[in-house]
């Protein structure tokens, strides 16, 4: 309105032109001379009352347009709640709907006046940025705020997290409580989701914890090996949010207030003493949320949503759950070919040997894979550093792809000191393969790098005295200095044979 009474002064009082107005105002001519004509046509009195306000100028220049009837007597009505809950459903657009319409309205509303009357009459509870598809996503996330229980054998207070997930369109909610929100736990998360939903999304957006995210990138991002061979099994995309965004997860933002407000608050009062007493209470909770009426949605609740909107749109589950526990990737197969997975080691095919394959913990049973192809599997083992070899996958005569054998280590512990090729060869003849004490010769003959080799003999005299037949030992001799120190024979007992009533003796077992 300021601008507007310049152009009345600078047109009217000083007489400047319509162009040097518009020069002068930093305004197109057309503006300048629109506004002029504008007030010629309100019949104002000029100069302008004092009296007169900015909004009484603005409707006598800019006055409103008379109102338009929204229907012609032949004209058909739209059902807009029709047009919403069309909208919800996978591929269909608004542009769609309006081509429904006129073909069943030849003579109906044309496109823009379509658009316009749905974006005037639609439900204001829906409108939004993104409409979700039914059976499309699911959001996850964690809620800051979690519970506890107490561990009745120690009276330990255990905190645990709040995982929460929910559907786009119908914003069905599953939420369970986890002692960590690492891989394992956040993986096993979605996969007991999706045994509670029944079926699957066809993507899972997440935000970008490394729980799911190995490296964090807005176009192309890593995901984590368990929870990207998760969503791999049920056939799912993986889409992070975009790095400090909420808005792009606000579905799940929403669930997790809800499951803060009505399963957080409501079980504040109660004592758990296990972790899955803590998610019996959750889930006894979360069913009250999903039944509970909602009055935006006309009394309906989240499950009767689901049932209606996502749940017929969504993919099937597979056959079997979700079961990899552990993965680890580029895992490097030794000259042995062994590789080495918690604390175990196991054999692959001989001809593997130097290369790298994946490593599945699929239950008690570990998978392998070279390029993305099975070539074994194995029993897992327990964590103690030992073998686990199958004869199908030695070489032919036990002789060694990389020039190593048994023979090869001896002769070169001989270098060393002859007590050094005793104990190489004493380590080798105690494994059920030579092979498999390979690993443990090469470091005893490294230990003669970061000692001497004077050292590493002497450590090797030691270690044979006292039967000590292992890598550990040396190495433990070296770092203790105890191969400096001069040992004693062990003493021998000769203690005479002792005598009582009480006890038989060997004569009366042999007399039996």
């Amino acid at each position: 309105m300021r601008k507007i009474r310049q152009v009345l002064m600078y047109r009217l009082s000083k007489k400047i032109s319509a162009e040097q107005t518009a020069l002068a105002l930093s305004l197109s001519k057309g503006s300048v001379i629109n506004y002029a004509e504008r007030f010629e046509q309100s019949k104002l009195p000029w100069p302008l009352p004092d009296t007169l306000t900015d909004t009484a100028l603005e409707e006598a220049l800019f006055p409103p347009l008379p109102p338009s009837k929204e229907n012609t007597p032949n004209e058909p009505l739209l059902d807009v709640e029709y047009l919403e809950k069309e909208l919800l459903r996978p591929h269909v657009t608004l542009q769609r709907l309006w081509e429904e319409y006129t073909e069943q309205h030849p003579d109906g509303l044309k496109r823009t006046a379509f658009y316009d009357r749905f974006a005037r009459h639609r439900s204001p509870q829906i409108t939004m940025k993104v409409i979700h598809k039914g059976g499309d996503k699911v959001f996850s996330d964690y809620s800051g705020d979690g519970l506890e229980y107490i561990d009745r054998r120690t009276g330990e207070i255990i905190p645990v997290d709040l995982f929460v997930c929910a559907w786009g369109a119908s914003s069905f909610t599953f939420a369970e409580a986890t002692e960590t929100q690492k891989t394992l736990d956040f993986s096993m998360s979605h996969v007991r989701a999706l045994d509670y939903f029944g079926v699957a999304p066809f993507a899972f957006v997440l935000d970008n914890t490394k729980s799911g995210v190995k490296k964090a990138d807005r176009y192309d991002p890593v995901a984590n090996p368990v929870y990207g061979k998760m969503a791999d099994h049920y056939h799912v995309a993986f889409l992070p949010t975009r790095v400090c965004k909420p808005k792009d997860k606000a579905v799940v933002e929403c669930a997790v207030l809800q499951a803060q407000r009505f399963i957080l608050a409501r079980l504040r009062d109660r004592q758990f003493f296990s972790l899955d007493e803590t998610n019996a209470g959750i889930r006894k909770e979360l069913e009250v949320l999903n039944n509970r009426p909602m009055k935006e949605y006309g009394g309906q609740s989240r499950r009767q949503r689901f049932e209606e909107l996502d749940k017929p749109y969504a993919q099937n589950l597979p056959a079997e759950s979700f079961k990899i526990s552990r993965i680890k990737m580029d895992v490097r197969v030794a000259p042995n070919y062994h590789i080495r997975f918690e604390d175990h080691h196991y054999s692959v095919p001989h001809h593997f040997a130097g290369q790298c394959v994946c490593v599945y913990q699929v239950g008690p049973i570990i998978e392998i894979y070279h390029d993305n192809i099975h070539i074994c599997r194995h029993q897992m083992g327990r964590p103690n550093f030992d073998y686990t070899t199958l004869k199908e996958h030695m070489p032919p005569s036990h002789a060694f792809v990389k020039g190593w054998s048994k023979e090869w280590f001896i002769a070169q512990a001989d270098k060393i000191g002859p007590a050094t090729a005793e104990m190489v060869s004493a380590i080798m003849s105690s494994r059920e393969h030579a092979q498999q004490g390979f690993n443990a010769a090469m470091g005893v003959l490294r230990l003669a790098k970061v000692y001497t080799p004077q050292r590493v003999e002497k450590a090797c005299q030691r270690a044979d005295y006292f039967k000590s037949t292992s890598f550990k030992a040396i190495k433990s001799i070296l770092e203790q200095s105890l191969d400096k120190q001069t040992f004693l024979p062990l003493p021998q007992e000769n203690n005479p044979p002792l005598v009582h009533e009480n006890i038989r003796g060997a004569q009366y077992y042999i007399n039996q």
